[in-house]
């Protein structure tokens, strides 16, 4: 009777034990989530798809749950190590306002807590979850700022060249390309930076999604930024043409919508193309 005692007395404080480690987690940064979401849901978002992260991240958990039962748990304790670092880091961001220190505390600390509560094996199963958590995390906005204005340029550039090999007259000056009757403004929402992001993120699920080796998987997943930025030239020549034939006003609108939408099917049937030619199967043969 006391064995049984004693044993049920260790399994109710191992439930305890690890159910405090993540209401602690959510506690410590509850001040970031509203962060966040602001970002997520401001107008032309760049991290609009932040949303639907934590859920890719439990399905690829959910995806190795026959795996994970059948590893023995063994405490880590350089996961108190790597759990500490991420929250002073997380404390120091705060108090300093930087927000992205905090926003890559989020996964430092994960990766602490999964390693001290159940080991090295399923920390090693679950890396991938954690680390594509990192595509939710916004960059600071000084840093998009300077990476946008460089692509919108080099996309300005690009579709110059592509409709002027179509016969066009055009002329740029910076990002805006003008023609006879009109310009057309490649701003900020068409530099292809946001698809670029949202399809780092497409083409890291896809080298999970698909059997392959990982010299295969690493160049199908670097390949998403040619996919991304051809994707978006071709809006921006799209645009371009209409604006072109029946004015600037014609590819305002529905139009200019539409178009943002259709790049990321092309975008999409792209990178569905190179998984092909690299052989990437959707079964798991490596």
């Amino acid at each position: 009777m006391v064995l049984v005692k004693t044993k049920l007395y260790k399994s109710v404080k191992e439930i305890i034990i690890k159910a405090i480690w993540p209401f602690l987690f959510i506690v410590t940064f509850y001040p970031t989530y509203s962060h966040l979401l602001g970002r997520f849901g401001a107008k032309d978002s760049y991290y609009s798809h932040g949303y639907l992260v934590p859920f890719v991240c439990l399905y690829f958990v959910w995806q190795k749950r026959k795996r994970l039962k059948e590893i023995e748990l063994k405490s880590e304790p350089i996961g108190i190590f790597i759990l500490t670092a991420g929250i002073l880091l997380h404390l120091v961001s705060l108090f300093l306002r930087i927000n992205f220190g905090s926003y890559f505390a989020i996964p430092i600390s994960i990766l602490g807590i999964v390693l001290y509560l159940y080991g090295k094996k399923i920390a090693k199963e679950l890396i991938f979850p954690i680390f594509f958590i990192v595509f939710m995390l916004p960059l600071p906005k000084v840093i998009i700022i300077a990476i946008s204005f460089k692509m919108k340029l080099l996309a300005a550039e690009g579709a110059t060249f592509v409709v002027d090999k179509l016969s066009m007259k055009v002329q740029r000056v910076g990002s805006i390309i003008y023609y006879p009757g009109g310009q057309l403004l490649v701003g900020d929402p068409c530099s292809g930076l946001r698809s670029l992001i949202s399809f780092l993120a497409l083409g890291a699920v896809f080298t999970q999604l698909t059997g392959a080796k990982l010299w295969r998987k690493i160049i199908l997943f670097f390949s998403t930024i040619p996919i991304a930025l051809l994707s978006n030239l071709s809006r921006i020549v799209f645009l371009f043409v209409v604006s072109y034939i029946y004015g600037e006003k014609a590819a305002q609108g529905f139009v200019h919508d539409f178009s943002g939408f259709m790049v990321f099917v092309l975008g999409f049937l792209l990178l569905i193309i190179a998984s092909k030619l690299l052989k990437c199967s959707l079964e798991k043969d490596n």
